[in-house]
């Protein structure tokens, strides 16, 4: 006797039901706006922190404000910390969407410089695997495209009027190091190079930032505000052009710095920087915006992850008071300008 075909119907109905509803059934985060964060991305950021001892080091060396006390796990309130970040990040992404923004290739780039800064350099971002990285350039990436569609508009001639009375604000400098440990590295570094020897080739050989040796020690243009240890930005912008200056100390290492060019930026390339010093661009309006969305958020909170509290000005989530000490999350802290 066959078997009727509407039970194979059923059946099959049934299989994609509970296909379709795996994703629902994996436990969560939080819940933004409609949006999932699952659990298991939280945890992956985890492995990822915590496979970086370069990072671990820099943002806590004792580990105690940072590691739990169970194996593996995170202080509560820096998983709060860190969760409130995924929270903005989020909310940035389903602004982004809305508007239908796209990050432009100097966005991307911009970002890639500003996480790598902000998490301690390029050895430390080389440090994180691909995908995190990724994830990291992308997400900031979104941050400044929306932080520049919120901007408002300058009128293009008092904005020309003032980058031309104010030119010596808007230089910009190339810049190339060699990143070494000690002073002995250094002065070894400075003989090198005073005896005829290729900076860029220097910088290959002996340099510890990987990342720029790759490029004979280039790091770029940027401006006086560019998110760089004091220490290297005053150097940039005060030694002489087109020989290397004596070594200068941060909390990396010892930098023999070539300054390739400072020059005013042509106005095209200054425009940011004429906006901001008008007083018309910065982070404020993303601040405000970001603000607002949280006001108007909807958040729903894995409770063993804390709770979303709207009754501060900026609402946040909380760590839970008594949190479970084996529930491992985190992910890198890469904050959004002006939070």
């Amino acid at each position: 006797m066959r078997r009727p075909l509407v039970g194979l119907v059923a059946l099959l109905a049934a299989v994609a039901l509970l296909v379709s509803g795996c994703g629902s059934l994996q436990p969560y985060a939080l819940i933004v706006n409609g949006t999932r964060i699952p659990q298991h991305d939280i945890d992956n950021e985890l492995k990822a922190i915590r496979g970086n001892a370069r990072y671990l080091d820099a943002i806590d060396p004792s580990r105690q404000q940072v590691m739990g006390s169970g194996k593996g796990s995170f202080n509560s309130e820096f998983t709060a910390y860190i969760l409130n970040q995924d929270l903005d990040y989020e909310l940035v992404r389903q602004e982004v969407a809305r508007r239908k923004l796209k990050p432009s290739p100097s966005d991307n780039d911009q970002a890639k410089a500003t996480v790598v800064q902000q998490v301690n350099g390029q050895d430390t971002f080389n440090a994180f695997p691909k995908w995190y990285q990724d994830k990291l350039i992308a997400r900031f990436a979104n941050v400044i495209a929306l932080n520049g569609a919120l901007q408002p508009t300058v009128d293009p001639a008092k904005a020309m009027d003032y980058y031309n009375a104010h030119q010596a604000d808007f230089q910009q400098a190339c810049v190339s190091h060699i990143l070494v440990d000690t002073p002995d590295a250094a002065n070894a570094v400075e003989a090198r190079l005073a005896k005829g020897e290729d900076f860029g080739a220097v910088a290959k050989d002996a340099s510890k930032d990987t990342g720029s040796a790759q490029k004979g020690g280039d790091i770029g243009c940027f401006f006086k505000d560019a998110q760089l240890v004091p220490e290297f930005l005053n150097a940039s912008f005060s030694q002489a052009v087109g020989k290397p200056g004596p070594p200068v100390q941060s909390q990396f290492g010892f930098h023999v710095i070539l300054v390739r060019s400072r020059d005013v930026a042509p106005f095209d390339q200054a425009k940011s920087e004429v906006q901001k010093a008008m007083g018309q661009g910065g982070a404020q309006a993303l601040q405000t915006w970001l603000t607002d969305a949280l006001k108007k958020a909807k958040v729903k909170m894995n409770p063993k992850f804390g709770t979303f509290d709207k009754s501060q000005g900026t609402p946040s989530i909380q760590a839970p008071k008594a949190p479970p000490s084996a529930t491992p999350t985190s992910a890198v802290p890469t904050p959004i300008p002006g939070g």
